[in-house]
């Protein structure tokens, strides 16, 4: 644990892949996670349709989480080398969840809110790859989840959606709104499929002829589908693998393949 500890000390400066799912981890128990990403995508959707502008870029996640009731808190970072710039960081975020219902005590659903505020650097905003909106992001999410459980030892399957409204320092909101479907196999391993969207509210459309300020102006549209399995190691690691595609783009980056790997080693307090 002192290992451990001493990691994410040294990380804390550098500490994206906030967790949006309405459950929680143990009272006071930590989450530390680090995630890698690969995308890459040969066009981009424009005012002019589709263009040819091609990246491979890889994506480095790290974040830190716990709760304590109905709250928890998170942490989070994450850095990029795409082909706009070199490997440098792009964000640090901080979320606050409450959660108002708790289908596993009894109620009929679980219900969280979450508020994420982040600092996003001059070189990401201006980074086509990442949607990062403005400097300073603000987000609102609701996430509404269900749990089905066929025994007393764990449960074998659950669905949940988020829906969230954000707002930056400049230009017009955006609306994200994703669900997923998870399986559970003997707490051992885990199948999830999912989509996630992500929907700007700005007036212009993109244009590769024009330096690039964020998707804060911007009347982007994104949908990805994507499927992940989690094995659980007795130790009490984690690790997730999954991938994803883009099945439809307006004024950002199209036909998007993404793979990624995490790796998540909670401890308690």
């Amino acid at each position: 644990m002192k290992h451990m500890l001493f990691l994410f000390v040294l990380f804390a400066p550098f500490l994206e892949a906030t967790e949006r799912m309405p459950w929680y981890p143990r009272n006071l128990e930590l989450q530390p996670r680090a995630t890698w990403l690969y995308q890459d995508y040969q066009k981009v959707d424009t005012a002019k349709g589709s263009r040819h502008h091609s990246s491979h870029d890889n994506f480095l996640f790290l974040s830190i989480g716990g709760a304590y009731d109905r709250w928890a808190v998170e942490l989070e970072t994450s850095a990029a080398a795409t082909r706009h710039r070199d490997f440098s960081l792009s964000d640090i975020s901080l979320t606050g969840r409450y959660q108002w219902l708790d289908d596993i005590i009894g109620d009929a659903v679980t219900l969280t809110t979450s508020l994420t505020v982040s600092q996003v650097f001059k070189l990401a905003l201006h980074d086509i790859s990442c949607f990062y909106h403005g400097g300073i992001q603000l987000e609102g999410d609701l996430a509404v989840g269900k749990e089905i459980c066929l025994c007393e030892q764990f449960w074998i399957s659950r669905a949940w959606g988020v829906l969230g409204l954000g707002i930056a320092d400049h230009g017009s909101p955006w609306v994200r709104a994703d669900a997923a479907w998870e399986h559970n196999v003997w707490d051992c391993h885990r199948f999830r499929i999912f989509a996630e969207s992500l929907w700007g509210l700005g007036r212009n459309n993109l244009s590769l002829k024009h330096h690039f300020h964020g998707y804060g102006p911007i009347h982007h549209q994104s949908i990805d589908l994507g499927f992940a399995y989690s094995h659980h190691f007795e130790a009490g690691a984690i690790v997730d693998l999954g991938c994803s595609y883009r099945v439809h783009a307006h004024d950002c980056p199209e036909r998007v393949n993404k793979i990624f790997i995490s790796l998540l080693y909670p401890f308690g307090l």
